[in-house]
């Protein structure tokens, strides 16, 4: 099974969709799922707590995989084709990396242990990046597809994407540049990562980032003017 047979599969007809649904327990199909996965990360480094993976580099640099399922659907008008689907009994592979002394520094009465996705300054998915798209799996009776297609997919491209963020040089290299992070916000992040080393250098980009906000007069724009305030940076 290539890669390239996630753009080929069909999907099924919502009547089979829905009978696969009733017939299978999601939590224990996607606990194999994650057994499977994770016996291929942990021995490259990965610890596993619940269903994330993290793996800590130096610098204090950390690696994170989690699997995400979809909500249970609550109410009758709960899907809204288009809009808002029903991604009950699918998941996504996420994928992070968080630079701990940037978030400590932006949460500072945190003290975390294993970090989750959200956490991460740096994030995406393996599905949009093998396919292009947001793409969730579909939990089925039979996994085993599913998940060589997923393993395959982490120790290619997964980890090609984390090789240019696995060191705080790279980071200030890459991010902000497809395929990472092509935010805006990007580029603060990495004005305090310099900053954290280099205090003349990564106040100059603070600086420019502040200057390149627009509107003039906004709310991000007043917490970057108090950030400044707070590491006496002058604007």
């Amino acid at each position: 099974m290539g890669l390239l047979d996630i753009f080929k599969r069909q999907d099924k007809s919502k009547s089979e969709t829905e009978q696969s649904v009733t017939r299978t327990d999601f939590k224990t199909q996607l606990d194999i799922v994650e057994k499977d996965i994770y016996a291929k990360l942990k021995p490259v480094g990965f610890k596993k707590n619940g269903r994330m993976f993290n793996r800590r580099l130096d610098d204090g640099i950390i690696q994170v995989i989690n699997l995400q399922s979809g909500q249970y659907p609550i109410g009758q008008g709960y899907e809204i084709p288009g809009l808002r689907e029903n991604l009950y009994g699918k998941f996504v592979v996420n994928l992070g990396v968080c630079i701990e002394s940037l978030y400590k520094f932006q949460s500072p009465t945190e003290n975390k242990k294993y970090y989750k996705e959200y956490d991460c300054q740096i994030r995406d998915r393996l599905g949009t990046l093998l396919t292009g798209q947001d793409y969730w799996w579909t939990i089925t009776d039979d996994n085993n597809k599913i998940t060589q297609e997923i393993i395959e997919g982490i120790e290619t491209i997964a980890f090609k994407w984390f090789s240019g963020l696995e060191t705080k040089e790279k980071i200030i290299s890459n991010n902000g540049h497809l395929p990472y992070d092509a935010t805006p916000r990007a580029k603060l992040d990495i004005a305090l990562i310099v900053w954290f080393d280099d205090k003349a250098k990564g106040s100059k980009l603070f600086k420019d980032y502040y200057h390149s906000i627009q509107p003039a007069k906004s709310a991000h724009k007043e917490y970057v003017r108090d950030l400044a305030k707070e590491l006496k940076i002058e604007l």
